[in-house]
């Protein structure tokens, strides 16, 4: 453990100070302030030094305080993270167009998963006299065009009271569904210049709102109900609405009442694990429904299978019949451009119902519940039965999955879930980051929406310690224990977010899921030399990080966390997970290596 004194109180949140008067970035400030923002999160650039003085000589660096990362990456995913966990004011702050480009990747995640952030950049100055030479470098006629593509707006305005403007406006569009990052560049010659007479905007007035949810239309409702209560196996596919709580309960209900199958897509939870509907990871399930209900599916042909294997069987989840209906409640028609084709081709849908998913859910509660006869109810009780054999079975194939492989090493992923979750069941926990395409389903026993804050939106690794850090320090002094599983890339690209966490003082369990590879690549090379004719045992070359091994437990005890492992033998998994879910539970950070097999 680093035992470094930490800075005293009037050190970290000094007085506050007006000096000789005000300048536009104070009003920056002040309406961050109003906007109720808590943290920004900032790598330092001289472009953005007047917001950076307002900060912390101007406003104390309390409401907003400075979260100090060390990469531009780790700023956004934790903004993108601690989101997630709050709905909170997310905002970062990017050194002109060299932090913009560190953080771009990132901010690219945060777009496909329609998290609301509000970028600011430093910029400029626009004034060729007020420019050093790296401001010529470094500035841009139109900065936000690097990330034009993957935000929902961009602004560049040309006063410090147009700046305030633009501000709530892009709060107001982020935060306007489908919702999205949004950027404006905040010219650094604005930010200094003197302005003790400019009036703040009120963002309380209704201007500057986000407009009312979509409903869904009342005839589009009574035709997705006629699909479902004609078929003779629905089945419902919940989507990313499952990062809020006030998902299950009407979404259990309509499973019930319809009899109906029910699995999550990818990288989310909606209903619990143990819910006799809930075939989560059931393969075939998709090919026996007549009738899917995808309920704000971000990809509707990924989530009804309808990729196939054509080029490759890494990450297939089982295709839905040829003549099955498929009903689309989602915005997704409002969502993204043509630059991007993220969500993937023209929705195979037969039904599409362009609203509120969280309202259509609701409605299509009441329409069932006005339409239940008895024949009805006694068809659903029927289906209710057979789908609660099957999933008994899925269960018992689990657990006998599972103690086949109980004592082998490397660690299987089934056993490290499993363990970790024993480690934290008696606590109010929150899983914010998981691993995606290798989660092991139903040895984690979710009980309701929300526990779990679903993945990366667009799949650009570096994603998880930013982002996990981010949620923990949302979620501190809640009474939550946050925990993080990521793959040893992931980590390796932004270790740098368990610095932040140290200084903040987060209390956070994360366990490195070690298996020494970039383990989605390495099964790909394996997947094309067997299609080549060719030997896989060099599938390695390119992709593992041996030679020598990377000592990730070494490296978060650098940054001052508790760390523990590698953990090579799965008999000392769970003392291990004992002792750092403590350290947990007392306000820290602590970091688990579990060597792992390649899956």
């Amino acid at each position: 453990m680093n035992d470094t004194p930490k800075h005293p109180p009037q050190l970290r949140y000094p007085a506050k100070q007006v000096g000789d008067g005000l300048y536009g970035s104070d009003h920056v400030v002040d309406l961050l302030e109003r906007m109720g923002t808590e943290y920004v999160f900032i790598n330092p650039g001289s472009s953005f030094r007047g917001i950076h003085d307002s900060l912390v000589n101007y406003n104390g660096n309390r409401d907003p305080e400075i979260c100090l990362v060390t990469h531009e990456m780790i700023a956004i995913a934790m903004a993108h993270g601690y989101w997630k966990a709050t709905r909170k004011p997310a905002v970062a702050i990017l050194h002109n167009l060299v932090g913009l480009m560190s953080g771009s990747m990132a901010i690219f995640n945060a777009f496909c998963d329609q998290v609301p952030l509000l970028i600011l950049g430093g910029s400029g100055p626009a004034d060729p006299e007020q420019r050093r030479f790296i401001d010529w470098a470094h500035s841009a006629n139109t900065q936000g065009d690097l990330v034009r593509p993957y935000v929902k707006w961009t602004d560049e305005p040309p006063t410090i009271a147009a700046t305030l403007e633009s501000m709530l406006t892009a709060r107001r569009k982020a935060l306007t569904a489908p919702m999205g990052p949004t950027y404006v560049s905040i010219d650094a010659g604005h930010q200094e210049q003197r302005a003790d007479d400019l009036v703040l905007p009120d963002p309380e007035l209704p201007r500057y709102q986000a407009p009312h949810a979509v409903y869904p239309h009342p005839e589009l409702v009574r035709q997705a109900a006629d699909l479902l209560l004609g078929a003779e196996l629905p089945l419902i596919i919940g989507g990313q609405f499952g990062t809020e709580a006030r998902v299950t309960p009407p979404l259990a209900r309509l499973v019930e009442l319809l009899g109906a199958a029910y699995i999550d897509d990818r990288s989310i939870v909606c209903l619990a694990t143990d819910h006799p509907q809930n075939l989560s990871g059931d393969r075939e399930i998709r090919s026996r429904a007549d009738v899917l209900l995808c309920l704000d599916c971000r990809d509707v042909t990924a989530a009804t299978g309808g990729y196939g294997a054509k080029r490759s069987g890494i990450m297939g989840v089982g295709s839905a019949a040829d003549e099955a209906k498929v009903i689309d409640v989602s915005l997704n028609d409002h969502f993204g451009n043509s630059w991007s084709r993220f969500g993937g081709p023209t929705a195979p849908s037969d039904l599409h119902l362009l609203s509120d998913p969280f309202l259509t859910l609701e409605a299509l509660v009441t329409e069932v519940e006005a339409r239940l006869t008895p024949e009805v109810a006694a068809t659903a009780e029927t289906r209710r039965a057979e789908l609660a054999t099957r999933k008994t079975a899925l269960t018992e194939k689990r657990a006998k999955a599972l103690e086949s492989r109980w004592s082998e090493s490397p660690i299987p992923l089934s056993r490290v879930t499993q363990e970790v979750y024993q480690a934290v069941k008696q606590d109010d926990w929150c899983l914010v980051v998981r691993n995606h395409r290798t989660w092991p389903e139903g040895y984690w026993k979710f009980d309701h929406a929300g526990q779990y804050l679903g993945g990366d939106g667009g799949g650009g690794v570096g994603y998880g310690a930013g982002a996990a850090v981010g949620a923990a320090l949302g979620l501190k002094g809640s009474g939550k224990l946050p925990v993080a599983m990521i793959g040893d890339g992931d980590f390796m690209m932004t270790p740098g977010a368990l610095w932040s966490a140290m200084h903040h003082e987060v209390p956070l369990l994360l366990v490195l899921l070690n298996n020494r590879s970039w383990g989605n690549d390495e099964l790909h090379q394996r997947e094309i030399a067997h299609q080549r004719g060719r030997s896989a045992a060099t599938a390695h070359i390119g992709q593992t990080t041996r030679d020598p091994d990377v000592d990730l437990t070494s490296l978060a005890r650098s940054f001052g966390a508790f760390a523990a492992g590698p953990v090579e033998e799965g008999a000392r998994l769970a003392e291990v997970l004992a002792e750092a879910a403590e350290h947990v539970r007392k306000g820290g950070l602590a970091v688990v290596e579990v060597i792992t097999a390649l899956e």
